[in-house]
């Protein structure tokens, strides 16, 4: 499990979990307070990803959790990051 953590106003939290013998299945919350910023209001998320990886190992869940950025960075680009 990584620890949340927030990223330009958007806050993250991640887990990964043993799927099988060795894969892994990462889960990431993408939440914010800004309602206008929230795609899902009855879970106030913003972005909910979820991907099986070859191994379950932290590196696997950052690749994940920088897809998530990925996404963040493209949407505050588009918008504002004020």
């Amino acid at each position: 499990m990584a620890p949340a953590f927030s990223y330009r106003r958007f806050q993250f939290a991640a887990t990964i979990s043993t799927l099988g013998e060795s894969r892994g299945w990462v889960s990431v919350d993408v939440t914010t307070a800004d309602a206008e910023r929230i795609a899902d209001l009855g879970t106030e998320r913003f972005l909910h990803l979820e991907r099986w990886v070859e191994r379950n190992e932290p590196d696997f869940l950052q690749v994940v959790v920088d897809e998530c950025k990925v996404a963040v960075d493209h949407y505050a680009d588009n918008v504002d990051d004020s």
